[in-house]
């Protein structure tokens, strides 16, 4: 009919009595919507299950931010963050006596473990028996990288070692697994590792450690880090009193 607005009634819900819930739309426009877009009602809990939910809370918070008639003593609740809060748990500290047995140039260090050393001293004492009643025939050890063997020591003795490197010119690059330090020797100072005494026997028994938050000093001439030909300095543990040089071993070899 010309001159009058065309009403439409949305029916979404009826009871047995007759009473219904639902929606009166003006020429299109949803009044709900409409009422709290004006600030003119709030919307009801309810409107949750509805499906103009979404329109009547972005039209009830444009009311609230302009804070106009229902919502002119409004205010802005600050939300507060919550921090999940973490129970502290007291650290357990796991203390083991053991042999600090090398200390590199970079700080690194490498120790054995106490519990184990009679294990160690035991397999030694049976490896160099077993060495010393079938000697190895020199030259007869073709070291590749990666292989465990024996090593002859300065003093003279047997030590379980692994091949890092192998140079032109019969250098061979040797890294003490029992205790940490290296050593560069020629072929001949060399053996197979005998499988009685192969780390599936007796895991390697030099553990590495560095120490955390610290770093080597720039050498100031260089800029390069710390100098590589330190002078040698005797060296005692002060750590901790489970921290002890360990007698039995091999010394470092000198140049």
């Amino acid at each position: 009919i010309p001159g009058i607005p065309q009403v439409e009634v949305e029916v979404e819900s009826m009871d047995k009595a007759g009473n219904f819930i639902g929606w009166l739309h003006i020429e299109g426009v949803n009044l709900s919507v409409a009422l709290v877009e004006q600030a003119l009602s709030r919307v009801h809990f309810t409107a949750e299950r509805s499906p103009y939910c979404k329109a009547l809370l972005a039209a009830q918070d444009a009311a609230k931010q302009r804070k106009e008639k229902v919502w002119s003593h409004y205010e802005e609740t600050p939300v507060e963050e919550v921090v999940p809060v973490l129970e502290e748990k007291e650290r357990t500290a796991n203390y083991k006596p053991v042999f600090v047995t090398e200390i590199t140039d970079d700080l690194h260090f490498y120790v054995q473990d106490v519990e184990t050393g009679a294990q160690l001293e035991k397999l030694m004492e049976n490896m160099r028996a077993e060495v010393g009643a079938h000697p190895p025939v020199e030259g007869s050890f073709a070291p590749r990288r990666g292989d465990f063997c024996i090593a002859k020591f300065v003093d003279g003795e047997w030590y379980r070692a692994r091949v890092e490197k192998v140079e032109s010119g019969g250098k061979v690059h040797i890294f003490y697994i029992d205790y940490g330090n290296k050593e560069t020797l020629p072929p001949t100072r060399l053996a197979p590792l005998p499988p009685a005494f192969s780390p599936r026997v007796l895991p390697p028994q030099a553990t590495e450690y560095s120490f955390a938050f610290i770093q080597v000093p720039q050498d100031v001439s260089t800029g390069q880090g710390p100098d590589p030909t330190p002078p040698p300095q005797p060296w005692a543990p002060r750590v901790t009193p489970d921290l002890k040089p360990l007698p039995r071993v091999p010394p470092r070899p000198t140049a």
